[in-house]
Parts: structure tokens; C-alpha cells; sequence
């Protein structure tokens, strides 16, 4: 899924009063340039209103409130803060005051003040309950504070005041996409869809949503009609790929991915499933190139190292390979391949105890994981720990009984401590599932020798 769409932030409309027909002071341009001028001169006539003391209260402060905007529009936000601060010290009807609170807080939630804006909004609603852009505004901030409980009871506050707005329910739909809670993220881009079905985005991105929930069908659905739509939208030719890459069709998968690549060259993650597709095709040259790529857009991409590290893994690249490895867990230590495969590559270095170290870990990560119990197994049984050894095998074959790697080496770990039966008996079950493994035909050969052996 693409990054967490954040909420459409809705101003109130600058105050633009229509002025009284009073000439007094001389102010007639000031009232025009100070409502509707470009912001620079604007401030100048909205001061010059303000300034006036022989003008009404009510003129001043709509001056006031004028200025606060035309400052918003220019970036001077501590002004512009302390204009709205002074328009809320004066009386003013409760629906008006929230418009204003609003303004303030979308201010405040630029200067990267979050717990003042969200107070704004609060208030703002709270003077208002049926101000949408009170609860969309805090809805934004909540979801970049990862308050995705809150930013969606707001979200659906909003939807109750306006049904038809579609900005919001594209804001719901990314956080519950985010949540992994895709049927809800379906609903929401389907309602979007249903009150504006000419945007290609929202048919991309639930496309996306359908495939997260491996609706393959609908997810390329979805991409066609983005394609439709728009023919040159990059992202949805890439979901398009991936969808054919899945179906293993994997010639035609790599066409999209260059028409992709063509028309976003930047996008990191084309480069990267482009390199995991060249994987698959055995590639391993051309994928190292994409995944080179990908980073050089993004070098915070966890899986187009991971991904590279596999690629040099497989060309015998140990330094490389655990380079990459090391990056990838540098970014993301819960990766539990990249510390499986890094241990992959320090065993083929020699360098055992580091591999115990990475097997450990991914098995820490996954207990499951009998692959990372079986090489460390292997590592242990190369350092003569045959009962760590024959440790580990069990717990790798007690997770997966037809694991025949497992059940040859803890076969050979017998036959190394002359326990000939036992060694039969696990090199006999690994055959049996793998007939054309040399190696335990090798091994049961020499098992046998042994207890011809014992037995005379």
C-alpha cells in the first residue's frame, strides 16, 4: 500500500463582509484591497482599517480577521496567530467564533504546533458541532500522531455532516488500508468511487486494497480501469505487473513493469519488484541492477536490500551479501530472512559463530522457522556440538516432519556419534521423500557399513 493519505485540511473562508455604505475616514479602497487584494497589499489596507479608531468595532474587527487570513497566505504565522488570537477575545456568535478557532488551529498545525491546533479544533467543534472542518482538520493531525481511533471517529463525525464528501471517505479509506483492515478500505474507496468515478487514484488505490486480501481478480479490475482512466499512471501499470507476475506470467509481467519504470522513473518500488521479478526468472545479474536503483530513489527501501543481498547471496557474493543484509537489518531488525541469509553467508565464510548468532535471532524472530534450526544445526554439527546438533534437528523436523535436509543431517550427526540404527532409520525417511539425494544414499551406505560392523 502506498504511504498514509492525510486528510484534506479545510480553512473557513476568509472573512469578506460586505462593508457598510460609510465613507467615513476616507477608507473606501482600504475596504476593497483589505477583502479581496493580493495578500501584500491586503495587510496594509486591512491595518489601515484597523488602525482607525473612528471606525466601528465591527469594521476593525473584520479587518482583523482579514489580516489573520492575508497573513495565513503569507506564511507570517506568528502574525497571523496573533490576529486570530485578538478577533477571539471579542464577543462573536458561536458558529463565526468556530470558523475562527479552525483557522488558528490550521495555522498552529503548520508551525508543527499539533496540541494547540487539535485544541483549536476541539473547540471549534465544540462551538459548533456541525463545522466538518473542525473534525477533518483534527482528524489529520490525529493520524500523523498514529491516533488512527480518533482521526477515524472524526472522519465518521464528518461523513454524518456531509455524505457526499469525498475527500474524507478517501482519508478513512487509507487509514483503514494502513490498519491492514482492507474490507473497510474497499468500502470507503467504493463509496469515493461512487461519487467520483473519473479518478484514476481512487480505483488504483483499491485496487491495491483488493490485493492486499489476494482478490487478484478484482485488484487487476481495478488497475484496468485506472488505465482507463489514465494510460500513463505509472503505479497502475506496476499493479498491473504484479498482478500478472502472481498469475506466473512472467514475460508479459516484465512489459508492464518497463512501461512502469518508463513513465516513473523515480518510483523506488517499480525498480524493486522489477529486480524480484528478474529474481524469479533466475536473473540475478539485472535484478542487483534494478535493486541498485531502487535504493539510489530510496535508500531507506528495507526489502531492495534484503532482496540485492539474496541476488549476491546466490552469485557466491558473501561480502556483498552480508553488506546488504547488514543494512537491511540496520533499517529494520525485525527482518527475519535478512538474518537468516546473512546467516547463510557467514556459514559459507567459515564464520560460525556469527551464523549460531543470526540463526538464533531469526529464530527468535520466528520459532516456527525450522530452516533457521536446520542451518543452525548444520553450523553446530561443522563445530562437532553434536548434541546441539541433534538438538536443533529435532525441533526442525518436529515443525516440519518431511523436512528431508533436516532428516539427512541429523542422519549423518548419528552416523558421526556410531548410532547406526538411528542414522538408517532418518537417512531411509529422507530418502523416501527425496529418492535422488546423493548424499543420503552416501550416508546410509556408510550407516549400514557401521552396523555391519557393531553386529559381527
Amino acid at each position: 500500500m502506498g504511504a498514509l493519505a492525510v486528510a484534506v485540511l479545510i480553512s473557513s473562508q476568509a472573512s469578506t463582509h460586505a462593508w457598510g455604505a460609510s465613507h467615513e475616514g476616507g477608507h473606501a479602497d482600504d475596504r476593497v484591497h483589505c477583502s479581496s487584494d493580493r495578500p501584500e497589499t491586503a495587510v496594509v489596507a486591512c491595518t489601515h482599517i484597523i488602525d482607525d479608531a473612528r471606525l466601528d468595532v465591527f469594521e476593525r474587527a473584520t479587518a482583523l480577521k482579514n489580516r489573520a487570513f492575508h497573513y495565513q497566505e503569507l506564511g507570517d504565522l506568528e502574525r497571523s496567530i496573533a490576529d486570530y488570537t485578538a478577533v477571539l477575545s471579542r464577543p462573536e456568535q458561536r458558529r463565526v467564533q468556530a470558523k475562527t478557532y479552525v483557522n488558528r488551529g490550521l495555522v498552529y498545525s503548520r508551525q508543527g504546533a499539533a496540541a494547540a491546533a487539535v485544541a483549536d479544533f476541539t473547540q471549534a467543534a465544540t462551538l459548533d458541532p456541525k463545522l466538518d472542518s473542525a473534525y477533518i482538520n483534527r482528524a489529520s493531525i490525529l493520524m500523523k500522531q498514529g491516533d488512527t481511533e480518533g482521526a477515524v471517529a472524526d472522519l465518521d463525525r464528518a461523513i454524518q455532516l456531509d455524505p457526499r464528501a469525498v475527500a474524507v471517505y478517501l482519508s478513512r479509506a487509507s487509514i483503514h488500508a494502513h490498519r491492514r483492515d482492507y474490507a473497510r478500505a474497499i468500502a470507503d474507496y467504493g463509496k469515493a468511487i461512487e461519487l467520483d468515478p473519473n479518478n484514476p487514484t481512487t480505483w488504483r488505490d483499491r485496487g491495491l486494497a483488493y490485493r492486499a486480501m489476494d482478490n487478484s481478480e478484482s485488484a487487476s479490475a481495478d488497475a484496468t480501469e485506472a488505465l482507463r482512466l489514465d494510460p500513463n499512471m505509472g503505479s497502475a501499470h506496476l499493479d498491473v505487473a504484479i498482478g500478472l507476475e502472481r498469475a506466473g506470467k512472467l514475460a508479459a509481467a516484465l512489459e508492464e513493469f518497463n512501461r512502469a519504470i518508463q513513465l516513473s522513473p523515480a518510483d523506488a518500488d517499480a525498480w524493486q519488484a522489477r529486480g524480484d521479478a528478474y529474481i524469479r526468472r533466475g536473473d540475478r545479474n539485472q535484478a542487483i541492477a534494478d535493486f541498485t536503483q531502487a535504493i539510489s530513489f530510496n535508500p531507506m527501501l528495507v526489502a531492495a536490500y534484503a532482496n540485492r543481498g539474496a541476488a549476491h547471496l546466490g552469485n557466491s557474493e558473501w561480502d556483498a551479501s552480508i553488506a546488504d543484509f547488514t543494512r537491511a537489518l540496520a533499517i529494520d531488525p525485525t527482518q527475519f530472512a535478512a538474518y537468516l541469509n546473512r546467516g547463510l553467508a557467514y556459514t559459507k565464510r567459515n564464520e560460525r559463530e556469527r551464523a549460531v548468532s543470526d540463526f538464533t535471532r531469526a529464530i527468535q524472530l520466528n520459532p516456527r522457522a525450522s530452516e533457521a534450526y536446520r542451518n543452525r544445526a548444520f553450523v553446530r554439527a561443522e563445530a562437532a556440538d553434536s548434541p546441539g546438533a541433534l538438538d536443533d534437528y529435532n525441533h526442525a523436523i518436529d515443525i516440519d516432519p518431511k523436512d528431508a535436509e533436516a532428516l539427512r543431517g541429523r542422519g549423518f550427526v548419528h552416523l558421526q556419534r556410531h548410532e547406526a540404527d538411528a542414522a538408517i532409520t532418518d537417512l531411509s525417511a529422507a530418502l523416501a521423500l527425496n529418492p535422488n539425494d546423493a548424499l543420503a544414499q552416501r550416508f546410509r551406505a556408510s550407516a549400514r557399513l557401521l552396523l555391519s560392523k557393531q553386529t559381527h
